[in-house]
């Protein structure tokens, strides 16, 4: 990986105590204009990299996010794609979920990363 990336717990901090107000499968926006994208931050080739955010609740603080199954990958007959979760909680209860997935392209020679992006901060979720 050739990108500055930053660590879960860096990111949060421009994400905690704010409300989600509007959401598409791409992106979360937040009360102060933030947005929260799921993001293929590099690939090479015909690798590939992404995610969609899914049963979001509006008006919900984030006061937690987790990513889930980090590290997990399949062999899909032509290289390989991990996969992870992105779990957005207000209290202990679920407000937004994003699946998403990483692939090394043709035969696994190539690579992909996919990334949370806040501004210009950029945070793994899974790699292949």
């Amino acid at each position: 990986m050739w990108k500055d990336y930053v660590s879960l717990k860096e990111l949060k901090k421009d994400l905690i105590f704010k409300k989600i107000v509007e959401w598409s499968e791409s992106e979360l926006i937040l009360e102060d204009g933030t947005k929260l994208e799921v993001v293929c931050s590099e690939y090479d080739c015909c690798a590939y990299a992404g995610g969609e955010f899914k049963n979001v609740k509006l008006d919900a603080v984030i006061t937690d996010i987790k990513i889930f199954d980090k590290g997990k990958r399949g062999y899909n007959g032509d290289g390989h794609t991990s996969y992870a979760e992105v779990v957005v909680y207000h209290n202990r209860n679920e407000i937004a979920k994003a699946k998403c997935t990483a692939n090394d392209g043709n035969g696994g020679y190539y690579y992909s990363v996919c990334a949370l992006k806040v501004k210009d901060k950029l945070c793994v979720v899974t790699d292949a």
